[in-house]
């Protein structure tokens, strides 16, 4: 039966590695696939060539996660979805520069497995780098896209590496060069590859640029699991500075591992009434009706009157079929003004007709 079953199982392993490398659907341009394994060789390739071309690749993306920038443009009857690979560059989306993909269908609902990146080349440097998922059509622009199959998770994440530092591409201003270390740090962060989780803590460790060093904090809680949040705990059991503590609180309640609520309960009487804030608000978000008790505990209790609002505003984050009554009754209950602003300014934002029917009947009073 081994002998059986092998074959049939490196023929599936084949299937999955060259539908992960396939090209995302391309029109208005020119597409070229390569075989390749070294990107730096690729861009190399391209320097003299007289107009900005594109390189792109594909490696499994985080599971469930999906890439911002597919976006939706409509005019008249006519609904599209894709993404401008120049967009940004030569203007906002217009009814004469639109994208040319083909009329869209909904958006599947799983998220895609596979991460598409993308480095706009000009005069053999990177200019530009992007990401999106396998899913999203592209409108080339009338650019040249080099499809690049054979690139390892490895070496995409090397590469990108590459890009974490300012001062990467002295021929750039140092806006391109940070532009390009923070897409960099959010495209390595979608890697589904573990070496994702050494450059990451690296940069949230080390790194001299706060705000690189802050994305860094922000992508491990929001996409690296459980291995972020081991991160941002130690980090946050290290940090004395005040504000990066706090930054360190709102990375940790972005996290959904089985710890995330007990270690914001423990920072729920922090002597700092930043972290508080952020902690009882990311408590009532993360801890759900479980810990609505220990909520309004602290919305009743906290000498400071933004933890107490905070709190509310954790509460109205909540399903709105736990929210809607839970603000109803602090408006009727609390004793603090400041309380029950926040909890009429959260029901003011709501759909949801008991909160519309509750206003209205306020206003009558």
């Amino acid at each position: 039966m081994t002998r059986t079953l092998l074959p049939v199982a490196l023929v599936l392993a084949f299937s999955a590695t060259a539908a992960a490398q396939q090209p995302p659907s391309v029109q208005n341009g020119r597409l070229e696939t390569r075989s390749a394994t070294s990107i730096d060789r690729e861009v190399t390739s391209f320097s003299a060539s007289a107009d900005p071309v594109w390189i792109g690749w594909s490696v499994p993306i985080v599971d469930g996660e999906r890439v911002s920038g597919c976006q939706n443009w409509i005019s008249d009857s006519e609904y599209w979805r894709g993404t401008q690979l120049d967009f940004g560059v030569y203007g906002a989306t217009t009814t004469t520069n639109r994208p040319q993909t083909a009329p869209a269908t909904a958006a599947a609902l799983e998220a895609p497995s596979t991460l598409v990146v993308l480095a706009r080349i000009s005069e053999g440097r990177v200019e530009r780098l992007r990401s999106i998922g396998a899913d999203c059509p592209i409108d080339a622009g009338g650019r040249s896209l080099y499809w690049l199959n054979g690139v390892t998770p490895a070496e995409s994440l090397r590469w990108l590496d590459t890009f974490t530092t300012l001062d990467k591409g002295d021929r750039l201003s140092m806006t391109a060069r940070r532009d390009l270390a923070n897409t960099a740090v959010g495209t390595i962060a979608r890697h589904r590859d573990a070496a994702a989780d050494v450059i990451l803590d690296r940069i949230a460790t080390k790194d001299l640029d706060a705000s690189l060093r802050q994305q860094a904090q922000s992508s491990l809680g929001t996409l690296r699991g459980a291995h972020g949040f081991a991160t941002l705990r130690t980090l946050l059991a290290t940090e004395r500075t005040q504000e990066n503590r706090r930054r360190l609180v709102t990375a940790i309640g972005a996290t959904r591992e089985p710890g995330t609520v007990d270690v914001l309960r423990g920072l729920l009487k922090d002597s700092d009434d930043n972290v508080r804030g952020e902690a009882v608000y990311y408590f009532a978000i993360r801890g759900g009706q479980k810990v609505v008790p220990e909520v309004r505990a602290v919305m009743d209790s906290d000498p400071v009157a933004n933890v107490r609002t905070r709190a509310v505003s954790g509460l109205a984050r909540l399903p709105e079929d736990a929210a809607v009554p839970l603000l109803i009754d602090i408006v009727g209950t609390s004793k603090d003004p400041e309380v029950r602003k926040k909890a009429v300014s959260s029901l003011g934002t709501s759909k949801d007709p008991r909160a519309v029917q509750f206003l209205q009947d306020l206003v009558k009073k």
